[in-house]
């Protein structure tokens, strides 16, 4: 997998893009028809990753090609998938068969590979072959395949991590209250799909610590270091009088600061998890064992909104993807209950739900940015109102949600709904406007790469005490 530049072009010569806020680039949304048969590639660079679903039936299988498949809950551990069911271009039609084989039998398994050779060929056949033809994509790309442990769907052996997962059925959070009287979504031209994660497998040498995955989850852009001296004695000592989540844009999985895998078995070379069938089984108050159980790829968008009093709030969400492309949708989904310090609710939650809007910035990998999603993630409002200064970031006050000056990209988003899933709020934000900072270029793009790798590790691990 090649890494992914953006712009390709000189946005100031185009004529959707106006000077607006200073410096910055500014295009409203949404686009016409017109424009979007043309070109319906997303309008701005946002990170996603890349990731293979298959589902199947007794004869039929599906497969795609998944760009953002995303956790939005925690207990129950839920995964999102957003697929199009709409025609809008040669590049987004409606996925029909795998939308009907994926409701039908109410099971999928998402699967990454190594970027390389084998991905490419299963991408290609994907992009090559007509997707009602499932099982000719799969004997194109010419890897071997075996049967899920769980469901119908096949899955590559060459993979090194899979998530087997059905459709959710109406049930209770570990509250007590009803969640999930519909399986998917509508919204826009997508369907979003919920489904709970019953298995996760793990490649036996990454969970024997013998081999790690290794995730860029921030993109690399090539523009002056920013300061990271400002305000760092604040931070240092609101930091040390609490718990705090860790966060390393290169990130290893298993390694020392990360849990273990808690695997029930070995089974076709593959540690093999398997989840309790309900929210209160499945729950954990430690605040580390309640970690994610295993690694799932995420990058931590910024969202901000404006509190009461009108003052800033900027909060780091993993939980975050594109949901629709007609119109341009982005869903943050945000904690909401009381479980421990790593899942409370956010004061981010009824400030997006009182202004009706929410901003979403796209951070790079530089150390006060990372400084700053750190304190961000770890600091509430109510234990510090000034944080957003304190970071040592700016902030433009737009009138629909405040944007921070340092983010190469902003994205503007009007809430057209939300979704309670139990641990979390899923908001539906319809972009309404993107705001490009002045020095993003072709000569100076962001470059992300939308898969993560493995590798050998030689770090040193503590014996895991599983069979």
């Amino acid at each position: 997998m090649n890494t992914y530049t953006w712009p390709q072009a000189n946005l100031s010569l185009e004529q959707n893009w106006r000077r607006s806020s200073g410096e910055f680039l500014e295009r409203s949304m949404p686009e016409n028809p017109a424009s979007l048969l043309k070109d319906s590639r997303w309008p701005a660079f946002f990170p996603a990753s890349i990731s293979l679903v298959t589902t199947a039936d007794k004869k039929i299988l599906a497969i795609e090609k998944e760009v953002g498949a995303t956790i939005v809950n925690r207990f129950p551990y839920i995964l999102a998938l957003s697929i199009c069911t709409e025609k809008i271009s040669e590049t987004h039609y409606e996925r029909k068969t795998f939308c009907r084989i994926l409701e039908e039998s109410r099971c999928a398994s998402i699967q990454f590979l190594d970027p390389g050779k084998k991905l490419d060929q299963i991408l290609n056949s994907i992009n090559t072959i007509p997707e009602n033809e499932g099982h000719a994509r799969v004997l194109t790309a010419g890897l071997p395949t075996r049967p899920s442990l769980t469901n119908s769907a096949p899955v590559f052996e060459d993979a090194y991590m899979i998530y087997e997962a059905r459709l959710v059925e109406p049930e209770t959070d570990y509250l007590g209250n009803a969640i999930f009287t519909q399986a998917w979504t509508a919204v826009g031209s997508h369907k979003i799909y919920f489904l709970e994660i019953n298995s996760i497998q793990l490649r036996q040498d990454i969970a024997h610590g013998r081999a790690q995955i290794n995730w860029h989850s921030l993109p690399d852009w090539d523009i002056a270091p920013l300061d990271t001296r400002r305000n760092e004695h604040i931070q240092k000592k609101k930091l040390a009088e609490k718990y705090t989540k860790g966060f390393n844009p290169n990130y290893y999985f298993p390694a020392a600061n990360t849990v273990a895998f808690e695997y029930d078995k070995v089974e076709n070379g593959m540690a093999v998890m398997n989840l309790k069938p309900t929210a209160a089984g499945q729950m954990e108050e430690d605040n580390d064992r309640s970690r994610w159980p295993c690694f799932f790829p995420s990058t931590p968008l910024i969202i901000t909104s404006y509190s009461s009093d009108g003052t800033p709030n900027i909060m780091p969400c993993g939980s975050t993807s594109v949901l629709s492309r007609k119109p341009f949708m982005i869903f943050p989904a945000i904690a909401a209950s009381p479980i421990n310090e790593r899942y409370a609710p956010r004061y981010s939650i009824e400030n997006i739900r009182r202004n009706g809007y929410f901003g979403c910035g796209v951070p790079f990998d530089n150390p006060q940015i990372v400084h700053a999603i750190h304190y961000l993630g770890n600091i509430s409002y109510a234990e510090d109102a000034d944080k957003v200064a304190h970071t040592g970031l700016s902030i433009i006050n737009r009138p629909r949600a405040p944007m921070l000056t340092e983010l190469p990209i902003h994205f503007e988003c009007k809430v057209i709904g939300e979704q309670f899933l139990g641990t979390h709020i899923l908001f539906f934000g319809e972009v309404v406007s993107i705001l490009i900072h002045p020095k993003l270029s072709p000569d100076h793009p962001i470059k992300w790469v939308p898969t993560a790798r493995t590798l050998f590790s030689d770090i040193p691990r503590k014996p895991i005490s599983n069979p």
